[in-house]
């Protein structure tokens, strides 16, 4: 696979606006405490092309570094395991797909739970 080119407007640490379409604090927080983890710990590449059965119990080194980092940031004291997995999973999309197209699935997705609609 093509290696995904990190620089500042895509994986960079700066994710204050990266998330602003997220309303929710909590998730918005979240998906930026574990951005900022993959991209200081550099495995967007390897997050793309890995694929975990379930992030909550891969013990892998990469995972491990990545749960490492995260725990410097206070919001991810507050995850369940649940929350955990949902987060590396929205994490996983977003390497594989790219930022454009999580995000706008991302709306889509919100705009059918508000709408009650499945198109």
């Amino acid at each position: 696979m093509e290696s995904i080119k990190i620089d500042s407007t895509y994986y960079g640490l700066n994710t204050a606006n990266k998330f602003a379409f997220i309303e929710d604090i909590d998730t918005r927080e979240y998906l930026q405490s574990a951005h900022r983890a993959i991209t200081s710990c550099e495995l967007w590449d390897w997050l793309r092309d890995h694929n975990a059965d379930a992030f909550m119990f891969d013990r892998s080194t990469e995972v491990m570094r990545i749960r490492e980092k995260m725990r410097e940031d206070p919001i991810n004291g507050y995850h369940s395991g649940a929350s955990y997995g949902w987060t590396m999973r929205q994490m996983e999309s977003l390497a594989k797909i790219g930022y454009n197209a999580y995000k706008q699935d991302y709306m889509v997705a919100q705009l059918q739970r508000l709408t009650g609609r499945s198109n």
